[in-house]
């Protein structure tokens, strides 16, 4: 009973004009995406590469001069473009991919694609992501409205149950009918763009895409099976086609247009976040506060750079200011940092009523292009920040002026200049993700079975009447 009331759905949604129109325009708007993503891709990676390359060869041939000056200027380092980016960017276009490595200060990443874009960008990225999250749940509703609804207008469905069918082979047969007419639409679109994406990878690489996809994969399917089955239970418990319409067409505007933008700016009022002057004058504050207290302790002196303390121990004296303001760096950072996190756990508890709020943290976390990754990489652009400074500032102890008068006019080498390692960052693994973000996926998986308990109830009732 089950494959037959399956079939027969299948076939009238096929037949009907609906999904051959919407289903096309979705499909289309998908390819367009993906090849607007991938050549974007192509274009991030190829200059992001030849920018590395270029500034750490600049680097090496800088010629002789002072190490504190070479750390002044100090280099770009560079952000890699996740592979699964091309499915949904997240972050990337609103909080940069470059940061400039400068002796004394921790700089943010640079360079934002958002600060170029028009207004429109506000209404979202066009994405694959975006797609299977807004206008797929759209798709889902405007062929499948009147599943029930229709047949017991029609009186089809009294005669349906009168010949015993159970309401569960009712309910699992629209459903599946429902969800075939959404798999005929993006499975070969998907399949083949993971097929593309695993392939043109390094062999290294491939096994931790694969995971990733795979977790994707399950998590927009717990995401369309709720609007599946939600589609269901409201065409079985309105009194027309036209009321379930109207119901679900409302609930798709509330939970994925309304309720994201209502959840950040809600979030942002729990857990607000400084402006960019109070954060700078703060941490100006701080590293200041924390170097004089440095300065007392080693070398007796009352303000930083003070003209008591000889040139021949300017070297140690820039490492201890160093090491004096990473405290507060990593101070102000974090708790900026946390706040951003606090923030994005906050908004997940909305997916209780707007699973695509959920959805959303889960599928940029998978895809690598989450906040946690991103400040995984402001993380290791620091250390390497520190690396560069910790090199100059011992190599200024070593070659220190024992008479005194001498300390600018020391010259280093290409030597010193080829001790400092290229920046290689690795993106983190899927274990990262997954550790970040199951609750997002509980959540999807607990909303998917509050709605096939809802369709459960709603075609269990009397639905003769």
């Amino acid at each position: 009973m089950f494959a037959i009331i399956a079939a027969k759905d299948l076939r009238e949604l096929t037949r009907d004009g609906r999904l051959l129109w919407a289903g096309g325009l979705v499909v289309m708007l998908m390819l367009l995406a993906l090849g607007a993503g991938w050549n974007r891709q192509v274009q991030l990676n190829s200059e992001r590469s030849a920018g590395q390359a270029l500034d750490y060869d600049a680097w090496l041939h800088q010629g002789y001069r002072h190490p504190h000056d070479a750390a002044e200027q100090g280099m770009h380092v560079f952000k890699p473009e996740p592979s699964l980016a091309v499915f949904d960017p997240g972050i990337g276009p609103f909080v940069g991919s470059t940061v400039w490595l400068q002796a004394h200060r921790q700089s943010e990443v640079k360079f934002r694609p958002a600060q170029d874009a028009t207004g429109l960008q506000r209404f979202g990225e066009l994405s694959p992501a975006w797609l299977l999250q807004v206008l797929l749940p759209l798709l889902i509703i405007v062929i499948g409205f009147n599943s029930v609804s229709d047949e017991r207008e029609r009186g089809t469905l009294r005669q349906l149950l009168s010949l015993g069918a159970p309401a569960r082979s009712l309910l699992f047969g629209k459903a599946a009918a429902l969800a075939s007419c959404v798999g005929i639409l993006i499975a070969p679109v998907g399949l083949a763009f993971a097929v593309l994406i695993v392939v043109h990878l390094p062999a290294g690489e491939r096994v931790d895409v694969v995971y990733r996809i795979a977790w994707l994969a399950a998590g927009y399917g717990l995401y369309l099976g709720f609007f599946v089955f939600l589609t269901l239970a409201v065409s079985a418990l309105a009194r027309s086609s036209r009321a379930a319409l109207v119901l679900l067409l409302g609930f798709w505007v509330a939970a994925t247009l309304i309720a994201p933008r209502t959840a950040s700016e809600a979030t942002n009022l729990l857990y607000p976040t400084p402006s960019r002057l109070d954060f700078d004058d703060q941490l100006a504050r701080d590293v200041a506060d924390a170097g004089r207290k440095a300065w007392s302790t080693h070398f007796g002196a009352r303000t930083q750079w003070d003209p008591s303390v000889p040139l021949s121990k300017w070297g140690a004296a820039l490492k201890v200011d160093d090491e004096a303001g990473y405290g507060a760096l990593d101070e102000n950072f974090g708790r900026l940092w946390d706040t951003f996190e606090r923030q994005q756990r906050a908004q997940g508890w909305v997916g209780l009523v707007a699973p695509v709020v959920a959805l959303r943290g889960f599928s940029m976390g998978l895809a690598g292009t989450d906040f946690s990754q991103h400040r995984d990489f402001s993380t290791a652009a620091e250390a390497q920040r520190r690396k560069i400074q910790n090199i100059v500032s011992e190599d200024l102890i070593e070659h220190a002026d024992r008479l005194g008068n001498a300390h600018f006019t020391y010259k280093a080498g290409p030597e010193l200049w080829a001790s400092v390692p290229q920046f290689k960052y690795q993106l983190p693994s899927v274990s990262f993700a997954l550790a970040h973000h199951w609750a997002s996926l509980a959540l999807l998986a607990v909303m998917f079975c509050l709605s096939v308990a809802l369709a459960q109830y709603a075609l269990s009732r009397p639905l003769m009447r």
